[in-house]
C-alpha cells in the first residue's frame, strides 16, 4: 500500500521570505517538502518496478531484433 500524498498547504509569510531570498542574491535552488519527496520516490519506485513485470512489446522486440547485437540495422545476422 502506497503513502497517501502529503497535505498540501500555502507558503506562510515567513517561507515566502526566505524563497525570495535578500536582495541581489538569486533564489534558492527549488526543493521539495520531505514528504512530498518521499511520497514521489515511493510512488516511483512502485511504478518502475511494476514496468518490470511487463512483458516486452513485440514491436520492440522485432526492432531490437533487426539491430542485432551491435545496435546497428544490418548487423543481426
Amino acid at each position: 500500500m502506497l503513502t497517501p500524498w502529503p497535505e498540501v498547504r500555502k507558503a506562510t509569510a515567513g517561507e515566502r521570505h526566505q524563497l525570495e531570498g535578500a536582495q541581489g542574491e538569486p533564489p534558492p535552488e527549488p526543493t521539495l517538502f520531505t514528504g512530498v519527496a518521499a511520497c514521489l520516490g515511493e510512488r516511483l519506485r512502485a511504478h518502475y518496478a511494476q514496468l518490470m513485470n511487463e512483458p516486452v512489446p513485440d514491436d520492440l522486440l522485432r526492432i531490437l531484433e533487426a539491430l542485432g547485437p551491435t545496435g546497428r540495422a544490418g548487423d543481426g545476422h
